[in-house]
């Protein structure tokens, strides 16, 4: 239960920051006080891989329910809108994405109890120890009830833009000067701007730009088309196309550090293919762009899950061997839940 109450917290989190590293660090902490508290031997216990494995890979798995959980959920559905039309704003986003992401959530959870079984019982001394992590929390403070209530409010004003026509990115922008203001001591302007983090900003507001350049232009269709011609890809039919594709896609992950890099230049070219093959574009596009923060295998695959594996409570071939094994069961999640669903949503037709 400790084991799937990481998975939750996970999930509670995703909606409130695209910044998976920053929600990786904030769980960090609680995942070691959680295993510390049955005075496990680090990197022998089974119970300490299950926690601190769970965990990372909740935090790439609950990304992909929520438009506002990881950079490259926006820049996918921006791929998406340019090539299809279809709009997918946070409400769509979440039809689309949060039943797949549950389901997977509760399936990554039993297959880390089945490979990393807990050798730990819980007993009243190591159960008190846990509740006194929560307990030694305490009251909410006065700035974190500020916090948590603008961060609410511009989440709900995203929620909603499509109804109240106000720009949320500004909104949220002239809320957060709340943080400054003299008497609600959450911010102070002194020392503020030396710890942004404003290499990632300008990412985020690059890569935004790429992907409208790329979609705008199409970059990326004569590599498809020398894809496409090499290993002869029309040939193949639709119903062994599109699980190509996408299996494909899924374990180039690998070559990537970054799942926002990966998405600048894995949609364009699966909506490329799925052109050169005569299919909508969305066909493949959607899947990959689901599965796109599900980045498992390896630990530099994404930072976050750098940020875990050097908790040194697990290796790097129990990672690759729980990987490997997560990311067939996401495929096969997608081709037999996912295309029939999104087919019943109105989103792909094929």
């Amino acid at each position: 239960m400790i084991v799937l109450s990481v998975s939750l917290a996970n999930l509670a989190v995703a909606p409130l920051s695209p910044s998976t590293t920053a929600k990786a660090f904030l769980l960090l902490p609680i995942c070691n006080g959680l295993i510390e508290a049955f005075d496990v031997e680090k990197g022998r216990s089974g119970y300490g891989v299950a926690v601190m494995m769970m965990s990372m890979a909740a935090n790439n798995i609950c990304s992909t329910g929520f438009l506002t959980a990881t950079v490259p959920n926006p820049i996918s559905a921006r791929y998406i809108l340019t090539a299809s039309g279809i709009v997918l704003g946070w409400i769509e986003w979440l039809k689309m994405a949060l039943p797949l992401t549950l389901v997977l959530l509760v399936v990554s959870w039993l297959i880390c109890r089945w490979m990393f079984k807990p050798e730990v019982k819980g007993t009243q001394e190591a159960l008190e120890q846990v509740r006194g992590l929560r307990h030694g929390l305490g009251s909410l403070s006065r700035g974190e009830v500020i916090v948590a209530f603008v961060f609410s409010l511009s989440l709900l004003l995203l929620i909603m833009e499509r109804r109240h026509r106000l720009n949320a990115g500004f909104v949220s922008l002239a809320l957060c000067l709340v943080f400054f203001l003299p008497r609600v001591g959450v911010l102070k302007m002194r020392g503020f701007a030396g710890s942004v983090p404003w290499g990632s900003i300008m990412l985020f507001a690059a890569s935004m730009f790429l992907a409208g350049s790329v979609s705008r232009w199409r970059v990326f269709e004569p590599v498809a088309l020398g894809v496409f011609e090499f290993f002869r890809l029309s040939c193949l039919p639709v119903l062994l196309f599109v699980p190509l594709v996408i299996l494909v896609s899924m374990f180039l992950h690998v070559a990537f550090t970054s799942t926002t890099v990966y998405t600048t230049v894995m949609i364009p070219l699966a909506i490329s293919l799925a052109r050169l093959h005569g299919l909508q574009p969305q066909v493949v596009a959607v899947p990959i762009a689901f599965l796109t923060p599900v980045a498992l295998i390896l630990p530099v695959n994404t930072i976050p899950n750098l940020v875990f594996y050097s908790s040194g409570r697990f290796t790097q071939k129990q990672m690759i061997l729980y990987g490997v094994v997560v990311s067939l069961v996401s495929v096969l999640l997608i081709l037999l839940i996912g295309l029939p669903y999104w087919r019943f949503l109105g989103l792909l037709q094929f």
